[in-house]
Parts: C-alpha cells; structure tokens; sequence
C-alpha cells in the first residue's frame, strides 16, 4: 500500500460559548458494521454512514467528542462531512465508519462508552437517531465548563430525542463499560497504529486497488473530493 499524508493541522482553542451551536440539519443514512474489513478493522460495533457498507470508496474516521477539529469537520462552517454526506455519501460512492478516539480524559472515554451503547440499543430502522444524539453532543461541545460533556449531560441530551430509550442506555453503561471501553482501547490502538496522537484522523481505502491515503486534521472538502476521484479512475 501507498501513503500520502497532508501537513498535520494544529488543534484549535476555542472559548466556551453560552448557546449550543445551531448547524445545518443533516439526516445521513446509516448501516451496521459487518465484521472485518479488507483493510482489517473490526466494523462490528461501529456506525457506519453510507447507503451500504460495500462503497468503492471506505473512509476510517476517528474522533473524540472533546476534540474542537472534530466539530469543524462535521459542523464547521466550511466543514467536509456536510459536503461528503450531500454528495458523495448520496450518491453512494463512500461510506464513513465512525471509530473512537478519546484522548481528552475521563469525559472522552465517557462519551465514546455511550455512543457504542446507544447505537447498540438502536433498531435497524431508527439508525438516523444514533446521528441525532451524535450531532447534539457536538452543538454543545464547549458549554459550560466543561460539563457539556459529563454524563449526567449527555444522558440528557439522549432522552430529548425521541425513539432513544436513555434508560437503557443508561444500564448499557453500567453493565458493559469495561468491555465497552476494552473495544474503544482497540479502536484507539489502531488509530495509533495509522500514525496519528490526534484527531480527527482520516484514512481513505480503495478496496479495489487496496491503496490508502492519509489525512489528518480537519482537512477541506476538496482533498476529500481530489483523492476519492483519484480512487475511482484507477
């Protein structure tokens, strides 16, 4: 396998701010991980978002709630993953696995423990709302000191959204948090193993010709777009 890798962007400090951010509405499809992937990672307890999980073009996104690029990436202004979701994710041609990072503290770890626990709790029909839940958490990154991201907090930003049963979610945590956080350690590992201390980390895979790029940092739209069109003409 080939390896390019962008210039590393720094992570931003941003001050806390009173109000949740108020982005643009996304409503991606979603589907369950199966197993490995050819590229090896365990997809069993991800989300994935895409229209299938058998797109020309696989994106391995690893994250943290805390991380302030992550939010760039998704909610930002001039962020990719909106773009990526109204066109390449619509169309078909890439799905995007979302894996674990935590690499700010307990409350990272927190998080990351309850997003495997909500989207284990979803039915197969009600995917979207592991996104509803995702996406909140990122509106409110930064709120109040630090508590935005406690899990007394993220519990209540689970029981504003309809079809999310925060009770179970709640008992999913207490029940299965060290097996839950053994699997983020994996994920985290295998982050490291990619070459990246931070996030977000990017690697884009090519199944066909089982070639890779690299990015790291929140990196625009258009590197995502130039390198998964150089994926498809090979």
């Amino acid at each position: 396998m080939k390896t390019a890798e962008p210039t590393p962007t720094s992570r931003p400090t941003s001050k806390p701010t009173s109000k949740p951010t108020q982005s643009k509405p996304l409503s991606p499809p979603f589907v369950k991980g199966k197993g490995k992937t050819k590229y090896g990672i365990d997809l069993s307890g991800a989300p994935v978002m895409g229209k299938n999980s058998n797109a020309p073009v696989h994106i391995y996104y690893w994250s943290d709630y805390q991380c302030s690029y992550c939010k760039q990436f998704e909610l930002g202004k001039h962020g990719a993953l909106p773009k990526l979701v109204r066109n390449e994710i619509a169309n078909g041609t890439v799905n995007i696995a979302f894996l674990q990072y935590p690499n700010y503290g307990d409350h990272s770890w927190t998080a990351g423990v309850m997003a495997k626990c909500i989207w284990r709790k979803l039915k197969d029909k009600n995917l979207d709302l592991f996104w509803k839940w995702h996406h909140t958490v990122f509106d409110h990154q930064e709120l109040d000191g630090g508590e935005w991201s406690s899990r007394k907090n993220l519990l209540k930003y689970a029981r504003k959204i309809k079809g999310i049963d925060a009770r179970a979610v709640d008992q999913c945590m207490r029940t299965n948090r060290k097996q839950l956080e053994s699997d983020l350690k994996k994920e985290r590992k295998r982050g490291k193993k990619e070459g990246f201390a931070n996030t977000p980390g990017f690697v884009l895979y090519h199944p066909k010709t089982d070639r890779q790029q690299i990015f790291k940092g929140a990196q625009p739209y258009t590197s995502f777009q130039k390198q998964i069109q150089a994926f498809l003409n090979q």
